[in-house]
């Protein structure tokens, strides 16, 4: 999987000159400390509406099975995918690697717990191998034959990468954090927004809203 933040509409300022302007105010009016601690109280008493004038777009390709947990939390977000009617993605896919096979939840239905054994370990590496060599090879007969893309993708499994452009507001983005890193959120779906919070942090650009999220 990889994420990449692409673009950055401003910053921590904006979110203190959304909130001043009812005053008729702006940002560059206060100190830096003055606009940190009116961050903290916005984001304390819930007024979330200036957190969501700063924009962010990033690009993530993940496989489709990640990209179905991560999207139930998209709201604010508007993104586009690479599109397997127009284009042959098909040799892109996301490996479990061995080692790495988790065991079934038995208190949750959809979670996982736990390390499957080391035979059971190489036994799935294997099958999901020959799957995905099965797959790919059934797609290209397909497309030998003359079918179309927008049918012949219809046999290639879940962990064939995806590829989508996410462009939201920073409250957006902020809120599908908090939803996807929870305990009980599935670990790959965590990577991902781990990821996407990291390389923001490293801008420094919203240094306070991300503190006073607790992001």
């Amino acid at each position: 999987m990889k994420v990449e933040l692409l673009n950055i509409f401003r910053n921590d300022e904006m979110v203190a000159t959304a909130a001043r302007v009812s005053f008729q105010k702006e940002a560059t009016n206060y100190h830096e400390s003055q606009n940190e601690k009116l961050i903290n109280f916005l984001a304390r008493e819930s007024h979330w509406s200036p957190f969501s004038h700063p924009q962010l777009q990033f690009r993530i390709e993940m496989p489709i099975y990640v990209e179905r947990q991560v999207i139930k939390t998209q709201t604010g977000v508007t993104y586009n995918s690479i599109s397997g009617r127009y284009v042959d993605f098909s040799d892109s896919y996301t490996l479990i690697p061995e080692g790495e096979w988790r065991l079934q939840s038995k208190d949750s239905k959809q979670g996982s717990s736990g390390l499957a054994n080391p035979s059971a370990q190489i036994i799935c590496s294997s099958i999901q191998g020959f799957v995905n060599r099965e797959c790919k090879k059934a797609y290209q007969d397909l497309m030998d034959l003359g079918i179309s893309k927008e049918q012949a993708r219809t046999i290639l499994p879940l962990n064939l990468n995806t590829t989508q452009i996410w462009t939201g507001s920073l409250l957006a983005f902020i809120r599908l954090y908090n939803q996807r890193i929870k305990p009980d959120a599935q670990k790959e779906t965590r990577d991902v927004v781990i990821e996407m919070m990291k390389q923001l942090k490293e801008t420094g650009k919203f240094k306070y809203s991300l503190e006073a999220y607790k992001v």
